[in-house]
């Protein structure tokens, strides 16, 4: 295995060679991407948690370093701008030790203003990415997030650096080993407050430095996707049915998203989501170079209208519930998405760098992910099966409402749901499953 700083040098060669080629369609001649600060708390003296710009942690994860930014030259080594205020209120954060500090050119400023020395005297040609609240004191110049620039960036970000898979491997082992202590405080009885914190406490991060809230969903809670309260009573025995944690780390920068559903006994709902285990693994091992994502989602909507004819729960063939849309009721959502600096990673419907987008299915009109996988890629492969009231109110009073047995889904009602969710690399000739590699390790 490479060491890191090879890993990251060839990380920066490739972002350079991308950035030359945005640069060259979007005809400018040099880029400024702003860290970003963090918003302001109306008519108060705080501020909201700052999430650092992903097109800026991509060259550099500074983490704790809001006003900073990343100035790049075609043909010129490139140059990481460190924001170090003076202060005594809050202490500045040192810049984190990692192979940029011999990659890049790091040179530190201490008040917003003197940014500006750091720049190009002509700034017509010098793209502005990031937030645009940045630049309110610095006054650069330029043209702020130019489209063409953007979606440039964006396409090519979908393909991952050896680099970056390493970072979402680190971020991955992170979140398992939260996983892995909701699991034990799950049988325990914990509540989902306390679930959540020993989930931060395992991984080693704050709420903040999540890549996005973890949902911790017991019982009926389940069936809200993105769940996002923290019930903090803590339920007898008796009362305790089922969990879904929903939850990722971060590593560098990058993100990592996996889903467990726990059966609190053995039963019934125990041997569902074994069943979903197993479809959820056959999904995974279809990720492959040149598969369109799309189609994936139709083999998935298929693989669980079998569970549904198999768990008797619809009195219809696989076939019928697929034609009539009856599946779409219990998986509201689609099987996965790209994943990377952002936990739903950009760049999903982009037919090409100059920012095309692809028609959206006519099945499945709000993919997040309709591109073809191609090698490089990470995406999550998250297949559910949920018992919404409002969904299945509206199934109940359709034609088909008589064909679904009302009676075991009250029995199960309780559960909320059932999802299982793995990231997986695609790979030259297919794939790796980054998540059940580093449950092996």
């Amino acid at each position: 295995m490479q060491s890191p700083a090879r890993l990251y040098k060839a990380h920066i060669d490739e972002l350079c060679r991308r950035y030359d080629q945005a640069l060259e369609a979007s005809g400018l001649d040099a880029v400024l991407v702003g860290a970003g600060l963090p918003p302001p708390v109306h008519r108060d003296d705080q501020h909201y948690p700052w999430h650092p710009e992903p097109l800026f942690l991509q060259w550099a994860p500074l983490l704790a370093h809001p006003g900073s930014a990343l100035l790049y030259r075609p043909g010129r080594k490139a140059r990481l701008l460190v924001l170090e205020p003076a202060d005594y209120w809050h202490q500045p954060a040192a810049v984190p030790q990692g192979p940029w500090q011999r990659t890049l050119d790091i040179r530190v400023f201490r008040k917003p203003e003197d940014l500006r020395r750091h720049l190009p005297r002509n700034p017509e040609n010098l793209g502005l990415l990031g937030d645009p609240a940045q630049w309110r004191e610095a006054r650069p110049g330029g043209r702020r997030n130019p489209g063409r620039l953007l979606t440039h960036l964006d396409y090519g970000r979908a393909r991952k650096t050896a680099w970056e898979i390493c970072c979402i491997e680190q971020a991955t082992a992170k979140a398992l080993a939260g996983h892995r202590a909701v699991a034990t405080a799950f049988k325990a009885g914990l509540s989902e407050f306390e679930m959540g914190l020993m989930f931060l406490a395992a991984c080693g991060q704050t709420e903040a430095e999540l890549p996005y809230p973890a949902i911790v969903a017991m019982n009926r809670n389940g069936a809200t996707l993105h769940y996002q309260h923290r019930d903090r009573q803590r339920l007898p025995a008796g009362e305790r049915h089922s969990l879904l944690l929903d939850a990722g780390s971060s590593a560098g920068g990058y993100a990592s998203d996996i889903t467990r559903t726990h059966a609190a006994r053995r039963g019934e709902f125990a041997s569902m989501v074994r069943d979903m285990e197993r479809t959820q693994q056959e999904l995974c091992a279809q990720v492959r170079p040149g598969v369109a994502f799309a189609e994936l989602q139709l083999t998935a909507f298929s693989a669980l209208a079998d569970l549904l004819a198999r768990w008797e729960l619809v009195r219809m063939s696989p076939a019928d519930m697929l034609e009539h849309r009856v599946v779409d009721s219990f998986m509201p959502h689609g099987l996965g998405h790209l994943l990377g600096l952002q936990v739903h990673d950009v760049g999903g419907n982009l037919a090409d760098p100059a920012g095309r987008r692809l028609p959206p299915p006519k099945r499945f009109p709000r993919l997040r992910l309709t591109r073809q996988l191609e090698p490089g890629m990470v995406v999550t492969i998250e297949p559910g099966i949920y018992f919404i009231d409002s969904l299945l109110a509206r199934l109940r009073k359709s034609r088909y409402g008589r064909q679904l047995n009302w009676k075991k889904l009250a029995s199960l009602h309780r559960h909320g749901g059932i999802r299982i969710e793995d990231n997986v690399l695609v790979t030259a000739d297919g794939h790796r499953n980054l998540t059940r590699e580093a449950e092996t390790h």
